[in-house]
Parts: C-alpha cells; sequence; structure tokens
C-alpha cells in the first residue's frame, strides 16, 4: 500500500517534467515546491548509488536548480542518506504521509463546502496566505495539469472565505493538499469542515482511502489529523545539497 500511495501522491501533484532512471524518480516544476522539483526513490535503493546521485545531480543543475533527494522510510534508505550526508546534503522537513480507511457510510456531519473554479481558489489561498508577493504563475500550472478528479474546496463565515483546501481522487485514493486557514481565525473549526467536506465528497465518488501528508513539527495539525481518524503510514524527508 505505501508504494500505491506514494505514486498516487505524485500523480496528484504534477511536475512539468519526469525522468525516471532505474527506479529514481527525478522531477521539475521550474522550481515551485520541493515535492515537484526533487528525487523520489520509489524502489529498493539497489546498487550503483554514487552513479546515480551523481546522475540526478547532473540533471538538475543542467536546470539550474539545486539537487533534491526525497527519501522514502519504506525503501531502507539509510545508506542513501549516510551517502547524501557525506556529500553535504541537508535534512529538510521531515515529513509524514497520514492514512485512513473510508466506509461507505456518510458522515454524521456534513458541513457546507463550496466549490471554487481553480482562479478562484488561487485568489482565497493567496489571501487567506496574506502573501505580498503576486500569486504564483507554476502554482496555477501545477494545479491545472492535475488529471485526476479534483475539487477546490472552501469553507465560509458571514459570507466570507476562511479556510480552503484540494481533494485530489485517483483509483478510490483521496488526497487532501493546500489545507490554509486565515491567521486571525484559527482553532475555530473551519479546517475540520474543510476535510469532513473533502471526505464526503470522495466517499460519494466511491473513494476508499483517504492520505494526508503534514510536516512531523507541525504537531496541531497532527492532532488534528488523528482527531479526524488518520493514521501514520510512513514517513519522508528531504535531503538538500547547494551548487
Amino acid at each position: 500500500m505505501y508504494r500505491t500511495v506514494e505514486e498516487i501522491s505524485l500523480k496528484a501533484w504534477p511536475a512539468f517534467e519526469a525522468i525516471n532512471h532505474h527506479g529514481w524518480v527525478m522531477r521539475f516544476a521550474d522550481g515551485y515546491t520541493k515535492r515537484a522539483n526533487s528525487v523520489t526513490v520509489l524502489n529498493e535503493i539497489g546498487l550503483d548509488i554514487e552513479e546515480k546521485i551523481t546522475y540526478c545531480e547532473s540533471q538538475y543543475r543542467a536546470r539550474k536548480q539545486n539537487p533534491i533527494f526525497r527519501l522514502l522510510s519504506f525503501t531502507n534508505p539509510e545508506v542513501l542518506d549516510k551517502k547524501l550526508a557525506a556529500r553535504g546534503y541537508e535534512i529538510i522537513e521531515p515529513s509524514l504521509v497520514m492514512g485512513m480507511r473510508l466506509s461507505e457510510r456518510s458522515l454524521n456531519i456534513l458541513p457546507a463546502i463550496n466549490q471554487e473554479t481553480l482562479d478562484d481558489w488561487l485568489l482565497a489561498d493567496h489571501n487567506l496566505k496574506a502573501s505580498r508577493e503576486q500569486p504564483s504563475t507554476i502554482h496555477r500550472m501545477i494545479l491545472a495539469a492535475i488529471k485526476s478528479e479534483t475539487l477546490f474546496a472552501s469553507y465560509k463565515q458571514n459570507n466570507e472565505i476562511v479556510a480552503c483546501g484540494i481533494g485530489i481522487l485517483e483509483s478510490g485514493y483521496l488526497g487532501i493538499f493546500d489545507l490554509v486557514t486565515t491567521p486571525t481565525q484559527r482553532r475555530r473549526g473551519y479546517a475540520t469542515a474543510i476535510i469532513q467536506g473533502l471526505l464526503q465528497w470522495g466517499i460519494n465518488k466511491g473513494a476508499c482511502f483517504s492520505y494526508i501528508q503534514v510536516v512531523q513539527a507541525n504537531i496541531p495539525a497532527r492532532n488534528l489529523y488523528e482527531k479526524l481518524g488518520y493514521e501514520p503510514i510512513y514517513e519522508y524527508w528531504y535531503r538538500v545539497g547547494f551548487n
């Protein structure tokens, strides 16, 4: 199941280009997000590790990007991790993938989430983050490239969007991404409402399993997901190199 969830999650956040080098999948998306611009080793690490690292490094540097490796706990990555550390790669954002089996029954609570267009959702996401930068064109391109069934969701209070998130459904697996709540109105149940609404949407569409990714240090988010029924299923972390 680990690999299935991982492969589906990669499809849910597509890169613009991917190269599979003996099971080491290099992804490129003009540097936007580590997930879409890193090497994910889907198989057991295997032999010729130094050669594979060097080849991957050459591909990222040819695109003027720092090489990033995304290591999965279920592939026995200890040897690769040590070799990357010896090359000066730094660990960034140890994370968890959490999962939950979904029953065929509807949820007891039906929060009134709203379906947004891609552009309206991006504007809401940008406003909730209170970013001074313009909305990212690359972010829009990644979301527009998703081929799976997708719900761009928002939750409103007093006709104002206070939270948003994305549900992506592929082969019965529902991924929940990009959860954001307005900073001034956190701990009011808005993220819970978004998740429950997306879960209900997924169940109605035939989802049998849901997964969500969270940085291990984000204890409030982990506590929320566990309260909703998610459990840790595997870990991943990044090793980032610098030119």
